[in-house]
């Protein structure tokens, strides 16, 4: 009878458990998926690629595990001790009072092991994660390493595993040390339990039966310790994969308002005394710019590599918030607009376009939901994705591949400001990166590019000579994120300056060409 309902306490017990496990991996899905969507777009500049999916796949299940395997055999565990502890007593006090003194004994030891184990996990666990980036990073950059002969070999993915081997065995060594104190001590507390015993019974204070009784209860109490401490060391191994989780879940957004603001100029973007660093102990990549795009206007950014031109861009985007000054779009501090609200009068264009695994079509109507097929058509064939399709084997719905690797560069631009306009937002941001394009793409953008200003503010990184004199205003950048001037065309080269002489060499080089001996 005792069994029968043994039994059917531990199948509702396990039942129990895994519905909890189940509905923590629902629910922990979710608030990990709602917490990345309201990260400012910088929060994704960190390596998080290698993190993120071990979180989202093996770690999250391990997580499951916990509350399908391991909670559940815990709380009986230490229940049972509590009951063994609680019954010793009447049964014999002297029993009962040397359990008692063995249960601190052993939550000491089980908090000793655990802090070996901790600080094995400290050691590997960052090694880890660097090898998980460096193995996302090596099978993303393929095409770059075999170019360069180096498909076979990628010194950075070595050294990671190298780092990583490294880190196993130094953190091996401390659990060893871990598990062997949880060992040594549960086998020294049966020892002592038995010689206390032992000189009780030779002293008469325990009878032979009594005694022997004893013996068998203390081995059972510590074996039931030993399994909690096992437990223990088992959640302490989950850890870092928790710690992980929980630096997700507690990730901070950039504060928002909670409704939209009344915008004073809508399609303008302002910037006012700007500084901006990406980290507090390095030098600033910006330094008190200022500069004004009207509505309407198209104003080319132009400057040396590392000038802050891309992060210029980034913070009228609100990747991150700035160090000095105000940032203003739509006549309107961008704090003090919603995510919503900024994005919908954005359309960002930058060099790195990522594709959806998806058709071609569905690629271009990402621009702007609910769009119809004839709108979606109309942008593409003014960014000349039409002709793109009418190569491809099944035209509009070929799929592109995982980040569109199925397209070149190019092709890959022409649908990003496709998407640019069919949104018909009333800001544009463009990093052109034309200067390596073929002839074909080239044209392309370029027809875009001049569509896209006829319809909307565009503030673009320029790098082609007719984009940069074509524009409205041009803003030159130093090297260290200083405006050294702002004004059109003829008005930059006539202060012979910094423009003048960038101007001089990139209209020099526009006529090299590479000839036979």
């Amino acid at each position: 009878m005792l069994a029968v309902a043994a039994f059917a306490l531990i199948y509702i017990q396990e039942r129990r458990t895994y519905a909890v496990a189940l509905d923590f991996l629902h629910s922990i899905h979710r608030l990990v998926g709602d917490q990345v969507s309201r990260q400012p777009l910088g929060w994704f500049a960190r390596p998080l690629s290698g993190r993120l999916s071990r979180m989202v796949s093996s770690e999250l299940m391990m997580a499951g595990e916990i509350f399908a395997h391991m909670i559940g055999p815990l709380v009986s565990r230490i229940t049972a001790a509590i009951v063994i502890v609680v019954a010793s007593w009447f049964w014999n006090p002297w029993l009962g009072l040397i359990l008692t003194i063995a249960a601190p004994v052993f939550v000491i030891i089980t908090l000793a092991s655990t802090a070996l184990m901790r600080s094995g996990e400290r050691i590997h666990e960052p090694e880890e994660v660097n090898l998980a980036n460096r193995i996302v990073e090596y099978a993303q950059c393929q095409g770059a390493l075999r170019s360069c002969g180096r498909g076979r070999s990628f010194a950075p993915l070595d050294a990671a595993f190298g780092d990583t081997l490294r880190a196993r065995r130094r953190a091996q060594w401390i659990e060893t040390a871990g598990l062997l104190l949880s060992g040594m001590a549960t086998q020294g507390v049966i020892v002592a339990l038995i010689s206390i015993t032992g000189a009780l019974a030779v002293s008469g204070a325990l009878e032979p039966i009594p005694a022997l009784a004893f013996v068998g209860f203390a081995l059972r109490f510590t074996s039931t310790l030993s399994t909690i401490t096992e437990s223990a060391m088992s959640l302490e191994s989950r850890r870092p994969l928790l710690d992980a989780i929980d630096e997700v879940l507690t990730a901070e957004p950039l504060p928002e308002p909670p409704s939209p603001a009344e915008l004073t100029a809508p399609g303008s973007i302002e910037l006012d005394r700007v500084s901006f660093a990406y980290h507090s102990d390095q030098d600033p990549v910006l330094r008190d710019v200022s500069l004004r795009v009207p509505a309407g206007a198209m104003v080319a950014l132009v400057g040396p590599s590392g000038s802050g031109k891309t992060t210029l861009i980034r913070l009228v985007s609100r990747f991150h918030d700035v160090d000095a000054g105000t940032v203003k779009v739509g006549g309107v501090p961008v704090t003090e607009q919603t995510t919503e609200q900024l994005m919908g009068q954005l359309s960002l264009v930058f060099q790195d376009v990522y594709l959806f695994d998806d058709t071609l079509e569905a690629n271009v109507a990402v621009g702007r939901s609910g769009a119809s097929r004839d709108e979606i058509r109309a942008a593409a064939d003014l960014a000349g994705v039409t002709e793109i399709a009418e190569r491809l084997p099944d035209g509009w719905d070929s799929r592109v591949g995982e980040g569109g690797r199925a397209l070149s560069g190019g092709e890959r631009q022409r649908v990003a400001i496709a998407r640019a306009l069919l949104k018909r937002s009333p800001i544009v941001l463009l990093d052109e990166a034309t200067s390596a394009l073929d002839v074909e793409n080239e044209a392309n953008i370029v027809a875009a590019v001049e569509r896209l200003r006829t319809q909307a503010t565009v503030l673009i990184i320029a790098h082609r000579l007719e984009t940069i004199a074509a524009a409205d205003q041009i803003v030159a950048l130093t090297d260290d994120g200083r405006v050294e001037a702002q004004g059109t065309h003829e008005q930059l080269l006539a202060q012979d300056g910094t423009y003048s002489h960038f101007w001089n060499r990139l209209h020099s080089a526009q006529g090299w060409r590479i000839v036979a001996d």
